[in-house]
């Protein structure tokens, strides 16, 4: 049995290891992703976990199953005679085109829909293009599993996308890359590919870039092609913040391309960090009139997390860091005083304060309300629910 094991889930996986074990007594527990991958062998000295693989997992999974030696599977991490084996990771793959589709028709879909921040209507799965990233965001641990970057080629990916639709029924798809489309040409090969299909009169899709590699005309070609969303990590309204924590990124191409969006009648979601080293009330002040200067027509504002894997880990807490990973969440709601990171001179309930803050001045705003309600981007009754939770959270008093 396989789990997808990242920061913020691990504080659960004590008691679902042990429901496993009681449930299945046979069965194998194997886990995978960044943190399994960064604490294989903590994991396994704990009882937590049969076999972790490292990195990537096709390759290390298919040789399980077919019942191969543990010695031979690349990237294994094992217990031995209660002793940590820790195999060699093989190359990573080289031909993403290689791997077969997911079997999405085996599961029950309907269980599975859409936040109602991408769409209330739909039903909502995966699409991925690439793996890795050329950029190296100081907060970002993405590259701990695929350090090197590698593309599939369009025609397959929007093949994928033509028989997922026609064995699912679900129109709305979700790239999971770092970034997509890479580069102008990839943008062109994935249009032209859906457009041939007639994809673009039966589906819809959403990804995330940055707002240097989108203009107009880019946007206006992907929307022609089925394009719905754009997500784009604006991370922080302070020019030498956001210097400092993703490079070549400025706050002028922020505007361009969210109002790009905007012109082109493409939804936009536009992702903020809150608490960032060096950061201050100021700065997090901002951010906030940064987003609301924005055309956007969604903002999401977490508090910084410094996740293993990133730099930003690696500056907060050295060689020991804190064990209690139920802390490592941007969203877990709380009054600040447990959270895991604050920049000096911050409290950790000022940070709070500041995320509950900026929710309700964004999305509190009748302009923004009136635009969702009438283009149907989020249903009545989950506008009312998360304003209310807003509204709540941003009213509760500090213990």
């Amino acid at each position: 049995m396989g789990i997808s094991l990242l920061t913020p889930g691990a504080a659960h996986l004590p008691a679902l290891s042990e429901l496993i074990r009681k449930k299945r007594p046979k069965a194998r527990l194997v886990l995978g992703n960044i943190h399994a991958t960064l604490f294989a062998r903590e994991l396994l000295q704990w009882g937590l976990a049969d076999m972790v693989i490292r990195g990537e997992g096709e390759t290390a999974a298919a040789a399980l199953a077919r019942g191969a030696a543990l010695r031979e599977v690349p990237g294994l991490s094992f217990l031995e005679n209660g002793r940590v084996v820790e195999n060699p990771e093989g190359p990573p793959l080289a031909d993403l085109d290689t791997l077969p589709r997911p079997a999405w028709r085996l599961l029950d879909l309907s269980r599975y829909p859409a936040p109602p921040i991408f769409s209330f209507k739909k039903r909502l799965l995966p699409l991925l293009a690439s793996r890795g990233c050329p950029f190296r965001c100081y907060f970002c641990a993405q590259n701990v599993l695929s350090p090197v970057l590698r593309k599939r080629s369009m025609e397959p990916v929007a093949e994928e996308m033509a028989a997922v639709h026609a064995e699912t029924g679900v129109d709305l798809f979700w790239f999971s890359d770092a970034v997509f489309p890479l580069s102008p040409a990839d943008a062109e090969a994935f249009c032209a590919a859906v457009t041939r299909r007639g994809l673009h009169k039966k589906v819809r899709w959403i990804t995330e870039t940055r707002v240097d590699m989108v203009d107009r005309p880019l946007i206006r070609m992907m929307k022609k092609a089925g394009l719905s969303m754009l997500i784009f990590g604006l991370e922080s309204g302070n020019r030498e913040i956001l210097a400092r924590v993703k490079p070549g990124v400025s706050l002028s191409a922020a505007r361009r391309a969210v109002s790009a969006c905007r012109k082109e009648g493409v939804l936009s979601l536009g992702l903020f960090i809150l608490g960032l080293p060096g950061e201050t009330a100021e700065t997090m002040s901002e951010t906030l009139a940064f987003a609301r200067s924005l055309p956007l027509d969604f903002a999401k504002f977490n508090r910084a997390v410094p996740y293993p894997g990133s730099a930003f880990f690696r500056d907060a807490f050295g060689e020991n860091p804190p064990r209690d990973w139920e802390r490592y969440s941007p969203n877990r709601e709380t009054d600040g005083s447990d959270i895991i990171f604050s920049p000096e001179g911050v409290s950790g309930r000022d940070l709070a304060r500041a995320q509950r803050r900026a929710f309700l001045s964004f999305y509190m705003r009748p302009g923004l309300v009136a635009r969702h309600l009438l283009r149907g981007s989020i249903s009545p009754a989950n506008m009312l629910a998360g304003g209310w939770i807003v509204l709540k959270s941003s009213i509760a008093p500090s213990r």
